[in-house]
Order: C-alpha cells, then sequence, then structure tokens
C-alpha cells in the first residue's frame, strides 16, 4: 500500500463534519436541507472508504488465510476503534444515562446491531458495531474473493442490488423485538440503522469498497475531468428522489481516482491543513458530537448559532481525544 493519501483523510473529515451538520441542524432553505438531510449517507461513505483502504492495504496478505495475519488485523482493528469507543460508552453510563448492566455488556461489546436498539446509548452506535461485525468477517471475503477470482463487477453489482432492496425488509430483524415496526418506517430514504438491515446496509457498502478496490487501475488521458463529473453527479443526486441509491458507488469511484490519480483541485483541497486536521479528528468527532447534541444545550437563542457553538465544541473536545486517546491509547502492541 502507498503512504497514508491524505485527501482520503480529507475525505473522511468532511464526512463527519456533513454527519454532524446532519443531526444538528435543520434549514428551512430547501436547497440546503437537501444537502444536510441526506448527512445519513454519509455514514455508507465511511463504509466504502474503509473497506477499500483495508482492501487496498491486505489484498497481498489475505491471499492465503495465515491465522498470525489474521491476529494482527484484528488487533490493529481493535486499537483504531476501541479506546475511544469505551471511554464514550463508559463515560454515558457514568454521567449522562442510566443503563441495566446488559444494556451496558451490549454497548461495551458492540453487539447493538443484533439487539432492540433501545439498548443504543449513542445513536451512532450502530454503525460501530456493524463494522465491527465487518471488521471481522473481512479477511474471510476478501480471501473468498481473491482466492475465486470473483470479478469487481458482481461484488458492485451484488452491493447495488443489496441495497436496493433493503428498504424491502421488516426493520425488526432484532433480540428482543417485542413492537414489531413496519417496512420502510423511516422517511429517509436508506437510512436503515437497525438490526440484521443495518448489518446488510454495511456489508453492501463493504462489497461495493471491496469491488472498486480490485478494478484495474483507472488511466485515462481526462481523468481530472472524470472526478470533476463524478462529483457534480454526486451533488445531483442529493436532489434526485432516492438518488442516495447511487451516492455510494460515485464516492467509492471518487476515492479509487484520489487514491490513483494526479493532482486536482478535490484532491488540492481534501490535502489542505484544516481539511487534513479535520480528518484525523474525524472518529472521535463522529462519537463525540451526539453525545454533545444530546445534552440540548443552550448557549446562544438563536438556532444555527447556537448549533454552530456546538458543534465548534465538539470539534475542541475531539481534538483532545484524538491527542490524548486515540494517538496515545493502544490496547495491543503490533
Amino acid at each position: 500500500m502507498k503512504n497514508e493519501i491524505k485527501s482520503l483523510t480529507g475525505l473522511r473529515g468532511v464526512v463527519a463534519l456533513w454527519v454532524a451538520f446532519f443531526h444538528f441542524s435543520f434549514f428551512r432553505n430547501e436547497f440546503i436541507q437537501d444537502i444536510v438531510g441526506k448527512g445519513y449517507v454519509a455514514v455508507d461513505i465511511f463504509f466504502v472508504l474503509s473497506a477499500f483502504l483495508l482492501t487496498v492495504s491486505y489484498a497481498g496478505k489475505f491471499k492465503a488465510l495465515n491465522y498470525k495475519i489474521i491476529e494482527v488485523f484484528y488487533k490493529k482493528r481493535i486499537n483504531r476503534i476501541y479506546p475511544v469507543y469505551i471511554i464514550s460508552v463508559i463515560f454515558i453510563v457514568l454521567f449522562l444515562e442510566k443503563s441495566s448492566i446488559s444494556g451496558f455488556f451490549i454497548n461495551a461489546t458492540l453487539l447493538q446491531c443484533f439487539f432492540n436498539p433501545d439498548y443504543l446509548l449513542n445513536v451512532v452506535y450502530w454503525s460501530l458495531s456493524t463494522e465491527w461485525v465487518c471488521y471481522l468477517i473481512f479477511p474471510f471475503i476478501l480471501w473468498f474473493v481473491l482466492h475465486y477470482k470473483i470479478r469487481s463487477e458482481v461484488l458492485i453489482i451484488a452491493s447495488l442490488v443489496l441495497r436496493f432492496v433493503l428498504p424491502y425488509f421488516p426493520n425488526n430483524l432484532y433480540l428482543g423485538s417485542e413492537i414489531p415496526m413496519k417496512v420502510g418506517e423511516s422517511s429517509r430514504y436508506l437510512d436503515l440503522s437497525y438490526g440484521l438491515v443495518s448489518l446488510l446496509r454495511t456489508v453492501s457498502s463493504y462489497f461495493l469498497g471491496i469491488g472498486v478496490a480490485l478494478l484495474p487501475s483507472f488511466k485515462m488521458k481526462k481523468e481530472n475531468f472524470v472526478i470533476y463529473v463524478l462529483l457534480l453527479l454526486f451533488v445531483s443526486m442529493l436532489f434526485v428522489e432516492k438518488g442516495v441509491l447511487f451516492i455510494p458507488l460515485l464516492s467509492a469511484l471518487m476515492i479509487k481516482y484520489l487514491y490513483e490519480g494526479k493532482q486536482n483541485f478535490i484532491k488540492t483541497f481534501l490535502e489542505t491543513k484544516a481539511v487534513y486536521f479535520l480528518g484525523n479528528i474525524s472518529y472521535s468527532l463522529y462519537i463525540i458530537h451526539y453525545v454533545v447534541k444530546k445534552q440540548n444545550f443552550v448557549i446562544v437563542h438563536s438556532y444555527h448559532l447556537n448549533n454552530l457553538l456546538l458543534i465548534s465544541f465538539s470539534l475542541l473536545l475531539s481534538y483532545i481525544s484524538y491527542m490524548l486517546i486515540e494517538r496515545k491509547l493502544k490496547i495491543f502492541k503490533v
């Protein structure tokens, strides 16, 4: 794998900020709200980016199922996500919200996607749970794809088909389901964050990330023109009914160009110090912003200014978390 691609780190920061605005703000202006209100699909971009980077990192290592390599992979994934996560869980239980022992155990072990969503201590935890499951099965999926030479196009088509049918699945497919939930309960298309459906949503994004990562390298004379077209299509889909179905695919193709392609205006923007910094703290921001949101702090009486101040406060806390926890605390030595 290449050294760190700063533009992809920056992309992660932009996506995390999009999620924060989605949770904090509602805009009466339809144009702005069409963008902010689709922030839930940003989580799928996280999944796609994660699968893409893991694939280019481990495609050579997972051609054979070597126990030692898989063990190191799991340890690195735990080091990446667990310290900030478990500290946030403990903080919420101690200071913000009462939880049963079973509820704490379910959250502490990242098993939320299998249980009633009432157990969620933080709304965003569902995605960490489903991604953790994908981490567990990723070495075997990638081995299977490489060993049996599954074509990238098959994975991409399978991903799109799965995403297309997901809204038609019952969304109460989890343990402890007492009150039946209606299919398509959410008014936001593909905003699926409960139970088995949320796990399949994540698996779909992983298929897409793996498939695009394994596509042959793009070599075009006007490749910079292509990425601008992809960005234009991406933005356009935000204003098309059910257009979010295609946003993860467009994101995956843009990620491929950012990883392999030449310098362009998008890459330059994502590599700026401010955006790159945002990318570095993006994981902490993703977890922390909703903890802040749920406290309903009122600093000023202006709705949008208050939300902007709270997002800024979330950024500050995320920077502290990044410096003191993400960079310092490791569970395993690898």
